[in-house]
């Protein structure tokens, strides 16, 4: 949040109501911003000041910007002046109220320090004396952070419009080369690569007992049974 520093030195006050009748005063005065009573800062006690006390004493505020824009005149410096007793306990003698808009439309150009009076009224709200004193607004500042501003959203570093698979697509026949991991132990499923792709095996001879496989397809050929001369001048067929 934006805010600025206002400094007030507390200079003198004059005229005041006397509250203690057989010595003289010793009067101190506070300030604090309305409404906050965390803000309040307090003089020195000024002994036997009696009705013109003097203080000369320095304290700063820190004052949000929302109190110094638009026509809001709701935010002042409290100013209450008080006689200091031991026995009895303080007792108020007066207090002061300025709009710290009123101050900030008043400062000077050039933003140098600038000495004020102010009247003085009683706890009955009758004026009584006159308080003075000087201030002095700071430059703009931003009030400091614990930590770095987040944004609505985490920010991501640029990726694809859609995400890697997580797992590598085997194709159905691996380029030359490809060096597959070993996968362990036995189970169901089909064999693990074992090095690289080797055409299929040539067909193999059958097993005894059944004819060996001809040049292509069709009936086999047909055997012609040999012819021989009997013993009897005759021709035969020879049976095995």
């Amino acid at each position: 949040m934006a805010q600025r520093s206002l400094e007030i030195t507390i200079i003198s006050a004059k005229g005041l109501k006397k509250v203690k009748h057989l010595s003289k005063m010793d009067v101190y005065a506070t300030a604090s911003i309305s409404g906050d009573h965390h803000t309040e800062q307090k003089t020195p006690v000024n002994k036997d000041g009696g009705t013109s006390p003097k203080w000369n004493h320095s304290m700063k505020f820190k004052i949000d910007e929302t109190l110094l824009t638009g026509q809001t005149n709701h935010a002042f410096i409290i100013f209450k002046i008080k006689c200091d007793r031991t026995l009895r306990g303080d007792r108020e003698i007066g207090e002061v109220h300025v709009a710290i808009k009123e101050l900030l439309d008043n400062a000077s150009d050039d933003n140098s320090p600038k000495y004020v009076t102010y009247p003085v009224r009683k706890p009955s709200g009758k004026q009584k004396g006159e308080f003075n004193f000087i201030f002095k607004f700071g430059d703009h500042k931003i009030a400091s952070t614990t930590g770095a501003i987040a944004t609505a959203y985490p920010v991501h570093e640029a990726s694809s419009v859609y995400p890697p698979p997580q797992h590598m697509v085997v194709p159905a026949y691996p380029p030359v080369g490809y060096q597959p991991p070993v996968v362990q132990g036995g189970g169901y499923g089909y064999p693990a690569y074992q090095g690289m792709y080797t055409p299929p095996p040539t067909p193999q001879q059958p097993p005894a007992g059944y004819p060996p496989v001809g040049p292509g397809y069709g009936y086999p050929p047909v055997v012609q049974p040999e012819k021989r001369n009997d013993q009897f001048g005759g021709l035969g067929e020879k049976f095995g």
